[in-house]
């Protein structure tokens, strides 16, 4: 092999460990956050655990905040978390968006909610973080306005009821910090969690004859 032969393969095997030793430690440290239930992580631990270098952790991630980011990107692609949305786009009413989303949400909620508390507590005093923070929750706003405005074409909004309240009322009723508050704190099943926010989003954002 020539040396521009043997250089070019080189660099391959290093873009090849390079992506290994990212999923591994995005791995490691989303087994710790989840097996821990908070994101009181160090980069060290993470390394540890990973067995490689803080040095390789740094290379990788500039800092914990980034690791944070990276690891609510790695979770959102393992849970099919674009598919799910997909999915639920696809519903064939806005009705049955709703359901979906809740049941979305059911399922998923618990294997996010490290990480979004992790990220909660590092926004406040990264500005990086706390933008990221913001287009997650205006990604989220933005859904909400969809499936109002599509239960407005069909028919299906609460009578007297305005499309920018009803899409506020679907973020904060179906909001992360909601779902806390009645699974973790109050001890609902994800079940019972599904059944009671179905129900009252149907009766809070739906017309008494909507199917």
């Amino acid at each position: 092999m020539s040396s521009k032969g043997l250089a070019k393969h080189r660099r391959q095997l290093d873009a090849v460990s390079s992506r290994s030793s990212i999923g591994r430690i995005l791995d490691t440290a989303l087994s710790l956050i989840t097996k821990r239930g908070n994101a009181h992580v160090t980069m060290a631990q993470i390394a540890k655990a990973a067995r490689v270098s803080r040095q390789a952790v740094y290379l990788h991630f500039a800092d914990r905040a980034a690791l944070m980011l990276a690891v609510a990107r790695h979770v959102d692609d393992k849970l099919g978390v674009p598919d799910e949305i997909r999915r639920m786009s696809a519903a064939p009413t806005a009705i049955a968006m709703l359901d979906t989303m809740v049941s979305m949400q059911a399922r998923l909620n618990p294997a996010i909610w490290a990480i979004a508390r992790g990220l909660d507590a590092i926004r406040r005093t990264d500005p990086a973080v706390e933008q990221a923070w913001q287009d997650r929750l205006n990604d989220r706003l933005g859904g909400c306005r969809a499936i109002v405005a599509r239960l407005r074409s069909e028919g299906s909004l609460r009578a007297g009821l305005d499309s920018a309240v009803a899409a506020d009322l679907l973020w904060t009723l179906t909001s992360l910090r909601m779902w806390e508050d009645l699974v973790l704190e109050r001890g609902w099943s994800a079940e019972q969690y599904k059944q009671q926010l179905i129900r009252l989003l149907r009766e809070t954002l739906t017309s008494p004859d909507a199917v």
